[in-house]
């Protein structure tokens, strides 16, 4: 596959990755600030996600942290597709399984920008997270923790 199409490929999975609704992997910030309610954000490793405060079903997407994010992902997609490469390339066979998987991820990724832009309820994009400026204004402790579909 050319070098440029796979960029491409792997930046709109890697996208895909971060509007879906589904939790993988991602760090998560919970704040305590007095007399006031603060909402959760969630990073990979940039600010990309927040809840809502007037609706538990309702986020707000950052689109800068959703596209810098995805660069940082297709990045090391990159780095393991190229050492996949190294590993596999006298095995034809097996280079044609990883390559079914890749089209495989990106019609899921596919699906995923479908499925989060017909079921968008009250979701918000804004262009860039205002985590740093809400934590100093409100004086908020966080703590930071991982949370992933294994580390539940």
């Amino acid at each position: 596959m050319k070098i440029s199409l796979k960029i491409f490929a792997f930046y709109v999975f890697s996208i895909g990755f971060f509007l879906l609704k589904l939790n993988w992997f991602e760090y998560v910030f919970e704040c305590n600030c007095k007399d006031d309610i603060f909402p959760k954000y969630y990073a990979f490793p940039l600010v990309y996600r927040s809840n809502g405060l007037g609706n538990s079903m309702s986020e707000t997407f950052f689109i800068s942290g959703i596209l810098l994010n995805g660069l940082v992902i297709t990045v090391l997609l990159l780095i393991v597709d190229f050492c996949f490469h190294k590993l596999l390339k006298n095995r034809k066979f097996l280079l044609k399984i990883v390559s079914f998987l890749q089209i495989l991820l990106l019609l899921f990724s596919l699906y995923s920008y479908y499925i989060s832009y017909t079921f968008l309820s009250n979701d918000t994009f804004e262009w860039k997270s205002d985590f740093k400026e809400q934590v100093k204004t409100y004086k908020a402790e966080c703590k930071g923790y991982f949370k992933g579909i294994l580390l539940n």
